[in-house]
C-alpha cells in the first residue's frame, strides 16, 4: 500500500503546494515517522509539526493531505 501525503500551504486565502515548504514537510514527516516508530499509515493522521495538521475531508484513500495557515 502507498500513501502519498500532500502539504499544502495557504497563500492568498487559497490552500496550494509550494515546493520548498513540501519537501521540507516530508522531511518533518519522516522524522516523525522514525522518532515514533510508526508501522500503520492511520497513524500519520498524527503528523502536526511547524503548523501543519491533517485535513480529513480533503484526504482520500492513499492520500492524506496535510494543511498549514499563511505565517502571518
Amino acid at each position: 500500500e502507498i500513501i502519498k501525503p500532500v502539504f499544502l500551504d495557504e497563500k492568498n486565502g487559497k490552500f496550494k503546494i509550494i515546493s520548498f515548504y513540501a519537501k521540507k514537510a516530508r522531511g518533518l514527516m519522516s522524522r516523525f515517522i522514525i522518532e515514533n516508530r510508526l508501522t500503520k499509515p492511520e497513524q500519520l493522521t498524527g503528523f502536526n509539526s511547524e503548523g501543519y495538521f491533517f485535513d480529513e475531508a480533503s484526504s482520500s484513500n492513499g492520500e492524506l493531505v496535510f494543511k498549514r495557515y499563511e505565517q502571518r
